[in-house]
């Protein structure tokens, strides 16, 4: 499905369709879509091109260390109809096949910090990034996907219910169109 527009309050809609929010999975947040239609939805100012540029080059060095497999779900002012300075993003991986234990997953991370670590991340790829193991218990998992949804979910400044982005991580193909997208679209989001 293709991003829907922005609600009334400049914000994705929790829902869209005929049959509520006990419509189809589809139809209901976060909306899977690719890196293209991020791009092409959303790259509407210089500003938003490079944080863009930013999480694609984020996500190839996430598959260069090994985390081949997951999703990401994107929210925060950039999916707002307003001028963002960063891109919230929660990854869910998969962990890479030689990481069998927390113990080593931590230690991966901790070896790679610049793409791990929440200040560290915000400075160089200017995403708000946090990190869940798919690979933990599946309470664990629930637990920590509940958290995040219930935060993503609603606006925080007037509580009020939004939409959000789920973008799979596996499709380094997508990635590289988008990313050629950004280079040959002029700000204003209409490409040559």
């Amino acid at each position: 499905m293709p991003i829907p527009p922005f609600s009334i309050d400049g914000v994705l809609p929790p829902f869209v369709g005929p049959h509520g929010p006990g419509g189809t999975l589809h139809e209901m947040t976060p909306y899977e879509v690719t890196a293209v239609e991020v791009v092409s939805t959303l790259g509407t100012s210089a500003k938003r091109m490079t944080i863009l540029s930013h999480w694609l080059s984020h996500r190839a060095a996430l598959r260069a260390v090994g985390f081949q497999r997951g999703f990401q779900w994107l929210d925060g002012s950039f999916v707002e109809d307003k001028n963002p300075n960063d891109l919230d993003v929660v990854t869910f991986v998969f962990r890479p096949a030689t990481i069998v234990g927390a113990a080593e997953l931590k230690a991966l991370m901790g070896a790679n910090a610049p793409l791990f670590e929440r200040a560290q991340v915000k400075a160089r790829y200017m995403l708000d990034a946090f990190f869940i193991d798919l690979n933990a218990s599946p309470e664990n998992v629930v637990n920590v996907s509940r958290y995040w949804l219930g935060l993503f979910s609603h606006r925080r400044v007037d509580n009020l219910w939004k939409g959000m982005l789920q973008v799979r991580l596996e499709n380094a193909a997508d990635d590289a169109a988008a990313t050629a997208l950004l280079v040959r679209t002029p700000v204003g989001g209409a490409t040559p």
